[in-house]
C-alpha cells in the first residue's frame, strides 16, 4: 500500500434509526503502525438482519483500487462485514477483509466505526459516514410461522447409500418448486409440485408434478409425495418424514420408487436475532459475483468446536475453502471420503462460516458434507454449490437469557 496523507470531509445527513444501514457509506480505511490511509466505500442492502453489497477501496495517490462483494449480518449492535471475493481488477492481490463495526450517531451524524482483518495482511482501523437516508424501519418482533418461502435439507432414499441435497420452495397459491441434488450419479434437477397442511395435526403434503429441469437427460427422477410432521427446536422450524414416489415417465404402478426420508429446515425470525438467509437474487456489479446462501443455523452449548469437512457422495475433486469470522482455516481443499477436522475456537456469540467452491469437479453441482461437533452433539449439514453460489452456517453460542 502506498504512503499518503488524506482528509476525508462528511456530509451531514438526517438522523435514521440504527435498524436499517442500506445505503452508501463512505470514509477511510488504516493499517495498524502504517501511514497509509485509504479511501473506502460500502454501498449495502440491509433486509431484515441480512447484509449483501459491494465494497471499494482506493489509494487517492496512483491509480490503485480494488472492488469487493461482501456479505455479513447485523444483529442490533455490531456489524459483521466479509469481503468474499475481489471482482476488479480480475488478478486479485488485495486483503479480502473481515469487518466489524459499531453504529453511533453524533447531532446530525451517523457512523460506523471499528476495525478489520484479514489473512496475510496488517490489520486496521475503518471509520464511516453515511452518505443517505433511509425511511424508518419498524422493528419486527418475532414473526408468525409460515409454511410458504424456502426450506433447505436432506433426503434419504432406503436402498442407497448415499443421501441427497434437497430444497423446496412454496408460494402462497398452494404450489412451488424442489430443488435435488444427487450425491452419486445423476447430477440434480427441479420439480414442480403441490403443497396443502392439515392445521389438525401440523402435517405438510407435498406432491411433486413433473421434473422441470435436469443436468443428466438420461437420469430418471422419482415423483415423490410426502407427509411431513412439523415441529419447532431452538431457532428453526423442522419438517421431518416420509416420502414414496414412481420414476418419471411410469405409474405408481408400473415404476414405484424405493421411499424414504426428508429432513428440512427453515428458520425462527424474531426482533432480537434474525437467522441469516440466502440473498435471492443478488445482482452484483460484475460477471464474477456470487450469491450467498445461508440458510442453516446449528446451535453449540461450548466454545471450543471440531469442524468437518468431506465428500459425501462420488469423489471427483471437488475443491474448497474455508472461512470463519474472516479467517482461512482451511484453503484450496479437494474433499474426498476421509473427513478432514478443523479444532477452533468460537470467539463470538454468533459465528460466520462460509463454504467456498474454489473447484466443482468432474460432476457438477458439487455436494459437500460439513458437521460441527461441539463434544455433546455432532450436526451435519450437506450443502450444494457451484462457481456462483457459496454455501454459509451460522454457528451460534447457545446461552440461557
Amino acid at each position: 500500500m502506498k504512503k499518503l496523507t488524506y482528509l476525508i470531509f462528511f456530509i451531514q445527513v438526517s438522523v435514521l434509526p440504527a435498524q436499517n444501514l442500506s445505503g452508501q457509506w463512505k470514509g477511510i480505511l488504516t493499517q495498524s503502525g502504517k501511514a497509509d490511509t485509504f479511501y473506502y466505500e460500502i454501498n449495502i442492502s440491509h433486509k431484515d438482519q441480512s447484509i449483501a453489497g459491494t465494497s471499494y477501496s482506493h489509494a487517492p495517490v496512483g491509480r490503485d483500487s480494488a472492488r469487493f462483494v461482501i456479505t455479513g449480518f447485523w444483529d442490533g449492535k455490531e456489524l459483521i462485514l466479509q469481503e468474499l471475493e475481489q471482482t476488479l481488477p480480475k488478478n486479485g492481490g488485495w486483503c479480502l477483509k473481515y469487518i466489524t463495526l459499531q453504529w453511533s450517531n453524533e447531532g446530525d451524524l451517523e457512523w460506523l466505526k471499528g476495525n478489520w482483518k484479514a489473512d496475510r495482511c496488517t490489520p486496521g482501523n475503518i471509520l464511516l459516514s453515511r452518505q443517505s437516508s433511509m425511511k424508518e424501519v419498524t422493528l419486527e418482533k418475532e414473526e408468525p410461522f409460515a409454511w410458504e418461502g424456502r426450506w433447505t435439507g436432506h433426503l434419504s432414499q432406503s436402498d442407497r447409500d448415499y443421501g441427497f441435497f434437497y430444497e423446496f420452495n412454496l408460494d402462497e397459491k398452494g404450489q412451488g418448486q424442489s430443488n435435488i441434488v444427487s450425491e452419486d450419479n445423476g447430477g440434480s434437477a427441479n420439480h414442480s409440485l403441490e403443497w396443502s397442511f392439515s392445521a389438525g395435526d401440523s402435517v405438510l403434503i407435498i406432491n411433486e408434478l413433473v421434473v422441470i429441469n435436469k443436468t443428466d437427460s438420461k437420469w430418471k427422477w422419482c415423483i415423490k409425495s410426502a407427509r411431513l410432521k412439523l415441529r419447532r427446536e431452538g431457532s428453526r422450524f423442522i419438517l421431518e418424514g416420509g416420502w414414496e414416489g414412481f420414476i418419471e415417465g411410469h405409474t405408481p404402478a408400473t415404476g414405484r420408487c424405493a421411499p424414504g426420508t426428508v429432513y428440512l429446515e427453515k428458520p425462527v425470525v424474531t426482533q432480537q436475532f434474525r437467522q441469516l438467509e440466502a440473498q435471492n437474487s443478488i445482482n452484483y456489479e460484475t460477471e464474477e459475483h456470487r450469491e450467498v446462501h445461508i440458510s442453516r443455523v446449528v446451535e453449540v452449548k461450548k466454545p471450543n468446536v471440531r469442524i468437518q469437512v468431506w465428500d459425501s457422495g462420488t469423489v471427483d475433486g471437488d475443491v474448497v475453502t474455508l472461512f470463519l469470522n474472516g479467517e482461512r482455516i482451511l484453503s484450496r481443499h479437494r474433499v474426498s471420503k476421509n473427513k478432514l477436522g478443523i479444532p477452533v475456537t468460537l470467539k463470538a456469540d454468533n459465528n460466520f462460516l462460509i463454504l467456498h467452491a474454489e473447484d466443482l469437479g468432474d460432476i457438477p453441482p458439487n455436494t459437500i458434507a460439513v458437521s460441527v461437533d461441539d463434544g455433546t452433539k455432532e450436526q451435519m449439514i450437506v450443502l450444494s454449490s457451484d462457481l456462483k453460489l457459496s454455501g454459509a452456517i451460522l454457528i451460534r453460542q447457545f446461552k440461557i437469557e
